[in-house]
């Protein structure tokens, strides 16, 4: 069941990535250069966005209203990376009416009109590019591009918090270093991908799947290493040593992705994904990508597959019954130890993939970022009842839909405040969680 579910993760990411699609950050910019080439326009109205033959990147086809008159025009923007570590790309080259734009008029252009807020403003939108889709409040589709914004950092604390809960609920104990088990993943990703790009490969929907397998594989070896060397000898004693260990655990990995990564942060190239309006509200079109959707559909199919192993499978019976009496178990057979390994595999591939989601949307991230994404990791799992699995997930929508809706109307820099609040609350008013204990008795960590 798990190849399976793999397999059909990997085909709905693929599919996300097989067609050649335009950057919407890409075709932003190149819209918003339309003011600064159609001087005295009372209004511009784009008409259409197409791919464009080399050297250039694209073509909008948009129509100028001067004193009641209107005429069509064309421009094609050509982009490149600022630097060979950089995932953005910039406008390297514009084509208007009036020919290509001279190297130094493309810089004032960059300097003193794309980057000010002006340029913003006068965005001309999508026009008529954009198909018929419902009007709605200005807030509300504001609130609706934010979801569906937060929809892959929802799937990896999810993915995350589901890891954390399985081995809490096998043996009780916390490995204080999946978050950086994601890193690892997100790190290899990125790695696998420049080494692919280097190779000559041109296929996304390869890349992805190579990436994806080899990545979440490495963290698999990097996980049982981890549980052989460092969980397993420390997971069936009492006291706090093992929770030590792992944060000593997650430090090297740190320091070791540091080392490895160099003094600067690396990025992959971004697969672009075809996007789709969902809402508008005037000239705010909502858009929703397909490599957003496809990230939720695969968090979910995995999540659903975890589920479904837990209630239907050996493995899980097995698992249930260790987590239940873990001496009874023992007599009737079935191996803790052999379990707990199983288990911390199952759990280490959950946060390699999360690591994936983290490079193939934002391209990259950052050798030390492992420590909060663990940490909301584990709130999510505490918030559904840590040794839940179906609690972990709920946890993680919760949590994932909570850091949504702070970040779109409240201070974002107080974002991560807001979780531990929201946390310390939970702790008090409900220190089972959603699903797990009931009482408030102190678990053994």
């Amino acid at each position: 069941m798990i190849h399976r579910v793999i397999a059909l993760v990997l085909v709905t990411l693929c599919l996300a990535s097989c067609r050649d699609s335009l950057d919407p950050q890409e075709i932003r910019i190149c819209r918003q250069t339309l003011p600064a080439v159609t001087l005295d326009a009372e209004r511009l109205t784009v008409t259409a966005i197409a791919p464009a033959s080399a050297p250039f990147k694209m073509r909008i086809d948009y129509r100028a209203l001067y004193q009641g008159r209107s005429s069509n025009h064309s421009v094609f923007c050509a982009f490149e990376p600022s630097s060979p570590d950089n995932r953005f790309a910039e406008l390297s080259a514009l084509t208007a009416d009036g020919g290509a734009l001279a190297p130094w008029k493309l810089h004032l252009l960059k300097r003193y009109w794309l980057e000010r807020p002006e340029a913003v403003l006068a965005d001309p939108g999508p026009g008529e590019t954009v198909a018929d889709v419902p009007e709605v409040p200005g807030g509300v589709a504001f609130l609706v591009q934010s979801l569906g914004n937060g929809v892959p950092t929802t799937a990896m604390t999810m993915l995350i918090a589901v890891a954390y809960a399985l081995v809490f609920g096998l043996v009780q104990r916390i490995n204080l270093a999946f978050g950086d088990f994601a890193t690892l993943g997100g790190v290899m990703s990125v790695s696998i991908m420049l080494v692919m790009l280097a190779l000559g490969s041109r296929s996304p929907a390869v890349d992805l799947v190579v990436v994806f397998t080899a990545a979440v594989g490495l963290v698999v070896v990097a996980g049982h290493m981890v549980e052989k060397l460092v969980f397993a000898p420390l997971a069936f004693r009492r006291g706090q040593t093992i929770l030590i260990a792992t944060v000593a655990v997650a430090s090297v990995m740190r320091e070791a992705m540091r080392v490895a990564q160099g003094p600067n942060d690396r990025w992959a190239p971004p697969i672009t994904s075809p996007y789709l309006p969902v809402v508008r509200s005037g000239n705010f079109v909502v858009h929703i990508t397909v490599m957003q959707m496809s990230i939720g559909a695969g968090a979910a199919l995995v999540a659903l597959a975890v589920v479904l192993l837990m209630r239907r499978s050996e493995f899980g019976r097995r698992w249930r019954a260790i987590s239940d009496d873990a001496l009874m178990a023992n007599l009737v057979g079935i191996s803790s130890r052999g379990m707990l390994a199983l288990t911390f595999g199952l759990a280490s591939a959950l946060a390699g993939f999360a690591g994936f989601i983290m490079t193939v949307y934002y391209g990259g991230g950052d050798a030390y970022g492992g420590a909060m994404i663990g940490l909301k990791g584990l709130v999510a799992a505490v918030i559904g009842g840590i040794g839940s699995i179906e609690g972990a997930l709920l946890g993680g929508l919760v949590l994932g839909l909570f850091e949504v809706i702070w970040q779109a109307y409240f201070p974002i820099e107080h974002r991560d405040v807001a979780v531990m609040t929201f946390l310390v609350l939970m702790l008090i008013f409900r220190p089972g969680g959603l699903f797990g204990f009931a009482d408030a008795t102190p678990r053994q960590v």
